[in-house]
């Protein structure tokens, strides 16, 4: 590691040097849940990377049309992206939780795209590791009373050991990692979408009834647009449009989940013309309205309702 410039003066050329690390980490959508036999979510994607643990029971998941048999202890990661179906057909139903987290390193999310192991049967070296991890956030769910910043900070720390496992997992299967130059670009076009996405930018732009173009996005950093496409294409797995499918999707579910505001103004906060044209998009991406949506057990997930808790300074 090359000591930085403000430095040398003072350390000698033997000096150890760790690398700075300014990473946007993510951790959501974290709950537990027991459900009965017959429960089941509708094909779905999400943008974000999810892992969900076997509490007890079992649960049959459709990943990209494989089918997974999950039992008590097992454990599978759903990268993003990735269409899949969950439901319950034990009698006895299904005590499960679930964990949803993002980070903005792409050469991460390259390795992870490329190599990663999906399941993690009960059991193996890599599940009880996990396995430790998961079930701290568990018992973070047993607290009676609003949780606190140093509650909060575990959370964090429970993730960042996850990324670590997993990262050191699928870096043993890498054989091909991007280049800087590649990784940087896409990370640019990454951040320039989800920019022109913020809801300052939806409601004054309208851009719920445009595409973001990234012919626009890439004239501003000075290359093709081919070019663009397929670095974001090689870093992220998925391309800009379905990444911006993937962000749109993801703020309509979260502000269809407050029941404080009616699907109209919803709408109008996602920059769609008419309540119409946004349950037609909506359908198109769930397989149900906004309103069905609504009133399914999405609507009261525990998240949300755990969310509530927590002190608003503290968000």
């Amino acid at each position: 590691m090359i000591i930085p410039e403000p430095y040398r003066s003072y350390l000698s050329p033997e000096s150890r040097w760790l690398p700075a690390t300014d990473w946007n980490v993510k951790l959501f959508g974290a709950h537990m849940q027991k459900v009965k036999q017959g429960w089941q979510v509708p094909l779905e994607s999400h943008l974000a990377f999810e892992l969900i643990l076997i509490l007890e029971g079992s649960q049959t998941t459709i990943l990209e049309n494989i089918r997974y048999d999950l039992h008590a202890g097992d454990i599978l990661l759903i990268p993003p992206g990735c269409k899949h179906t969950n439901e319950c057909n034990q009698e006895q139903g299904l005590t499960y939780f679930i964990a949803h987290f993002n980070v903005d390193e792409v050469l991460f999310r390259q390795e992870m795209s490329r190599h990663v192991q999906m399941l993690f049967p009960c059991g193996g070296e890599d599940n009880q590791r996990l396995t430790e991890v998961m079930m701290k956030w568990v018992d973070l769910l047993q607290h009676k009373e609003e949780y606190t910043t140093s509650d909060l900070f575990r959370m964090q720390a429970g993730l960042l050991e996850i990324l670590a496992i997993l990262a050191e997992q699928s870096s043993s299967r890498s054989q091909e990692a991007v280049s800087p130059t590649v990784a940087h670009y896409a990370t640019l076009i990454a951040e320039a979408i989800k920019s022109r996405f913020n809801a300052g930018n939806i409601q004054r732009e309208g851009l719920g009834d445009k595409e973001i173009r990234i012919e626009e996005i890439a004239a501003s950093l000075q290359i093709s647009p081919g070019y663009a496409l397929e670095t974001f294409q090689k870093v992220y797995g998925i391309s800009p449009r379905r990444y911006l499918s993937e962000l749109k999707l993801h703020e309509a579910k979260q502000l269809i989940h407050q029941p404080d505001l009616n699907l109209t103004r919803v709408a109008i906060m996602l920059g769609y013309s008419s309540l119409a044209h946004f349950s037609r998009q909506f359908r198109r991406w769930t397989g149900m309205s906004p309103s069905e949506y609504r009133q399914t057990d999405h609507g009261q997930h525990p998240f949300f309702r755990l969310n509530n808790r927590i002190p608003r300074d503290h968000i």
